[in-house]
């Protein structure tokens, strides 16, 4: 048992070290060496990945990649990143993801793009980020340089990057289309469509939802666009004052963050319960309003894993074993009773 005995005979990691990797007692760690029982299987499976990372990294000579991970974004969405940074960090060995996040609200991004050129000494970048000039600029200097850039989440073509990771964000905002309009009655009906800056994942999520709109429920139509910043205050202050001056819609699909914010909108009026809500990303926060029933649906993906795939692209381009355009990642539905974190 890898636990340091006084003869040194054992060379692998010890429970100590795979402790402090797994974010786990050592208690804890010598019940999963040892097979038994009393630990909860999610505990086992961080242990299995954290020794096997120890192990493995300790038989690589070659040592570990550095990767940086840029993201902008709402603040619920950064933390599930940053959450899935660390398990990958836990986890796959020969890597090492170095997280910097900021809230779209305080981001500009000339200064972000700036952050985006200094990463060209890492052996490979992630970027979340929305489309603009500056951004691609930036992400097109630092391929140019020879260092691999994948996009997550949100795709940026125009910026040359290396690769993306992520959703069919077309076929996403086609299902939101679809929950929408089985939902709703077939009757007239108006629907709100929320926005923040320009990430393409947002247009890309529109252009499917209108499409299913037009083709399957013409009944159905789109109020004008709101846009906010992806912060709870904006957004509930911005929705209150659209429902004070035209009245609630039949439904609100965020395309967007803050969905803390259009809840509380809705709550305040009263209208929580009978307006139809569709928004983005299982964060702790979508998941209480899920629970709660003021969110009927919330359209994800695996966070962990597709970091993980990032970084693992990176790793096949340093080693130049294949690096072939991922596949988009498997669109995921949640409601009350299947949002488990």
């Amino acid at each position: 048992m890898p636990s340091s005995p006084p003869t040194g005979r054992w060379k692998g990691p010890t429970v100590q070290e795979i402790a402090k990797l797994a974010g786990v007692g050592t208690a804890s760690v010598n019940r999963v060496l040892n097979n038994r029982p009393g630990v909860k299987e999610k505990t086992r499976t961080r242990v299995r990945a954290a020794l096997e990372k120890l192990t493995r990294e300790q038989d690589d000579t070659a040592g570990s990649l550095r990767v940086k991970l840029l993201c902008e974004s709402g603040t619920s969405f950064n933390l599930m990143v940053e959450t899935a940074v660390d398990r990958v960090n836990r986890s796959m060995a020969g890597i090492q993801i170095e997280g910097q996040y900021v809230s779209t609200n305080e981001s500009d991004p000339v200064h972000f793009a700036r952050h985006i050129e200094d990463a060209a000494e890492f052996d490979g970048v992630i970027v979340v980020a929305r489309e603009h000039p500056a951004i691609n600029r930036a992400i097109r200097k630092v391929v140019g340089a020879g260092r691999p850039v994948v996009t997550l989440t949100s795709d940026l073509p125009s910026s040359r990057r290396s690769a993306y990771v992520g959703n069919d964000q077309y076929a996403a905002g086609s299902v939101a289309a679809q929950l929408i309009g089985k939902i709703l009655p077939k009757q007239r009906s108006s629907i709100l469509l929320m926005f923040s800056v320009a990430f393409r994942t947002q247009q890309e999520r529109e252009m499917g939802f209108r499409r299913v709109l037009r083709s399957d429920f013409p009944h159905l139509r789109i109020e004008e666009k709101m846009t906010s910043d992806d912060s709870t205050e904006t957004t509930r202050a911005q929705l209150a004052a659209h429902i004070k001056t035209h009245g609630c819609p039949a439904a609100i699909y965020n395309l967007a963050g803050a969905n803390r914010g259009v809840a509380e909108a809705l709550e305040a009026v009263g209208r929580a319960e009978d307006t139809v809500f569709i928004g983005h990303e299982l964060t702790p926060y979508s998941r209480a309003l899920l629970e709660t029933g003021t969110l009927d649906y919330v359209i994800s993906h695996d966070f962990i894993s597709e970091v993980g795939q990032a970084a693992e692209w990176i790793r096949s381009h340093a080693t130049g074993s294949g690096t072939s355009d991922p596949a988009p990642t498997q669109i995921t539905i949640h409601t009350r009773y299947n949002c488990g974190l």
